[in-house]
């Protein structure tokens, strides 16, 4: 399966949080180990980190009756084929290949149906990337999903979508036949302007648009919120003495560098700072709060090279009330 990127959304995918947030507990959090002598050398604009920030409750969220008949004739169902759980609505074709799951605990909408695939089976007249596109924004519509929660790139001009083409390619007497199955829009949720960074918790989703447009896929996780806390945010020099405690997560790195030696490093250089949210947790049990982190993008002077690497460290100033 080839999967061919159309359109980026530039946007840093990593996750982390403040000292008390789930992500700085997770086991596979690589945390920067304590160093008071870190040379770390703050060269950021500090126009994109706001004086105060929310901290938000994630609630459960109900799909609106017309909503529901949206979906339920998206995917072609209807409320006959459909099994009550009590928590959880799930609906099945009759030969069982077609499934639709609606969990609204977690806000999540699954939807799959299985592609037979061969040379003389062919899927035909997929979606542009235009069309795809559009087609996306109408079904969120359909959703009740407001556009404007979706986040935007980096000259905040236009919405944060990413588009990607699915398809195969067959050799035919040594000759190339690539025929595209599908177009994916995926999409990221943003809060207060803020990028929302969760993968299976509450903010983000996918559709997958197949032969003559109609939905093939379908995973979107959209839970409602409302706010809990308003918090001062720290300044730059209580940044840098987060990482210099022992505060702050490294994020990844490239596999040519492998592992940071910290104790060695000579130098951390921040160029970027900004604020993301993020919802920790996982699929099985994922988190009901949303708090905020400082994403930092920052080259690392290791001593036998540079490096870029985000560094994420707490963004909440818990020395005011």
């Amino acid at each position: 399966m080839n999967k061919i990127i159309i359109l980026f959304l530039v946007q840093a995918f990593c996750a982390a949080g403040f000292a008390e947030n789930l992500r700085f507990t997770e086991p596979f959090a690589t945390h920067i180990p304590t160093r008071a002598d870190l040379d770390v050398r703050w060269n950021a604009p500090t126009n994109k980190i706001p004086s105060s920030i929310w901290a938000y409750h994630l609630l459960p969220r109900k799909l609106s009756p017309q909503a529901m008949s949206n979906l339920l004739a998206a995917c072609s169902f209807t409320s006959k084929d459909g099994t009550n759980y009590g928590v959880e609505l799930d609906f099945k074709s009759s030969d069982g290949r077609r499934k639709l799951r609606i969990f609204p605990p977690w806000g999540v909408i699954e939807y799959r149906t299985p592609l037979s695939r061969s040379l003389t089976n062919l899927v035909k007249d997929v979606p542009s990337n235009r069309q795809a596109l559009k087609l996306a924004k109408k079904f969120l519509s359909e959703m009740d999903i407001n556009l404007s929660d979706i986040g935007k790139n980096e000259k905040g001009s236009s919405l944060g979508f990413q588009v990607f083409e699915w398809g195969a390619t067959y050799f035919v007497n040594r000759k190339a036949i690539h025929n595209t199955e599908s177009r994916e829009v995926r999409f990221g949720r943003a809060v207060d302007g803020i990028s929302f960074i969760s993968v299976e918790t509450g903010g983000n989703g996918e559709i997958h648009f197949g032969s003559h447009g109609k939905i093939s896929e379908i995973y979107i996780t959209w839970r409602n919120m409302e706010r809990d806390k308003l918090h001062p945010t720290v300044t730059p020099e209580m940044m840098v003495k987060s990482i210099r405690e022992g505060k702050a997560i490294q994020g990844m790195v490239p596999d040519a560098v492998g592992s940071i030696d910290w104790p060695t490093v000579k130098s951390v250089t921040i160029k970027e700072a900004k604020p993301l949210y993020f919802a920790g947790g996982d699929p099985w049990s994922p988190s009901d709060w949303l708090e905020p982190f400082a994403a930092l993008w920052t080259t690392i002077d290791t001593g036998h090279g540079n490096v870029d690497v985000e560094i994420d460290c707490p963004i909440i100033d818990e020395t005011k009330p």
